[in-house]
Parts: structure tokens; sequence; C-alpha cells
């Protein structure tokens, strides 16, 4: 859908499902870096966060991708689950990132009354789920066997611990309905 290596794009889907976490992955597939907002968060923050970061389109409800308004270059948008489908013609590998390429833009809270936005590179992410993974999981590490919940929102930075923690060890990320997560009780 003409979304490239170095491109930012928005996602704004709902938390607790599945297809929230493979639009994540298939921004990063393409060679983009994904820009989370909460889906619960006021359409106001989400206009200032994307524009801020100049995303390329924006991952909605439903796994629909919307180019963002002025973006020549991007075809209208699509969905970007489905059935795969018969090509005529070869498609195009993107560009893979490296690891000094942006994997996702993070915005704080704006403890200024603005958010602003911070790149972690590929680099970063991996040291930091390294580090993660030597602190805390010396004597018991995650494998393919292990189920990880992810609860918390993707666009609150400890998010990251939940699901690269997961995917760097190939361990079952399972998404949690932010309902279920603030229960407490049922959680278990």
């Amino acid at each position: 859908l003409g979304v490239r290596r170095g491109d930012r794009v928005g996602v704004r889907m709902p938390s607790g499902e599945r297809e929230l976490y493979l639009a994540i992955l298939g921004v990063m597939a393409a060679g983009a870096a994904y820009v989370p907002v909460d889906a619960d968060d006021p359409q106001e923050r989400a206009d200032l966060v994307f524009a801020e970061a100049a995303v390329r389109g924006i991952v909605g409800e439903g796994g629909r991708f919307v180019a963002a308004s002025g973006d020549d270059h991007a075809p209208g948008g699509g969905i970007l689950q489905g059935d795969a489908h018969p090509a005529t013609a070869p498609i195009a590998l993107p560009g893979q990132p490296t690891p000094d390429d942006d994997a996702w833009v993070i915005f704080t809270s704006g403890s200024t009354g603005v958010p602003k936005g911070v790149a972690v590179s590929h680099r970063s992410a991996a040291a930091f789920v390294d580090a993660e993974a030597r602190m805390f999981l010396q004597e018991a590490p995650l494998g393919p066997g292990d189920r990880v919940l992810a609860g918390l929102s993707v666009a609150f930075d400890a998010s990251c611990e939940e699901m690269w923690l997961a995917w760097r060890h190939g361990a079952c990320l399972v998404p949690a309905p932010r309902s279920l997560v603030r229960s407490g009780e049922d959680l278990g």
C-alpha cells in the first residue's frame, strides 16, 4: 500500500485483539516504524501525534490502512489482512530495516502540555529486550512454549516489555482486552 523503509505509520486499534499486534509486525515488515495511539485516546491527541510524527498513513480498526492526507504517493488505503490473492506480476519486497532505522515512535504524556515523540531504533529495542532477559529471565528464560500476556496499551512504553520479550524469545503473545486486565479478579 505504498509504505516503505523509513516511513512512519500510525496504529490506532482497540487493545486485546491479535490484529493490533499483526498490524505492528506488518508495519515493521514493510521497513517502517509504527506510531501507536491508544484507541481510547481523544481524536485531538491522535491528530496531534500523527501530524507530529508525519505518518504515511494510519492502520485503524479492522486493519484498514488509510493514507495520510497530502500523501500523493500512497494509494487511498486497503485492508492489511485477509486471504492471499494470486498476483499477475511479482511483488517487490520492501527494503529491510537496518539496526539504526526506527522501529517505533512513542509519545510522552506531554508534561509541558504538548506530547513529544521519541524514536526507538531496532538496535535500541534489541538492546532493551536483551538487557531485560539478562536481568529477569536468567534462571528460566522464555521460550516457544511460554505465553506472555499483552494487556497494556501499545501507546504506553511498558507495552514493549510484553511484546518484544515474547517476540524475542519465540513465546506466544496473548492479547487481553483492557476490561479484563483492569478487573484483576478475572485476569487469572
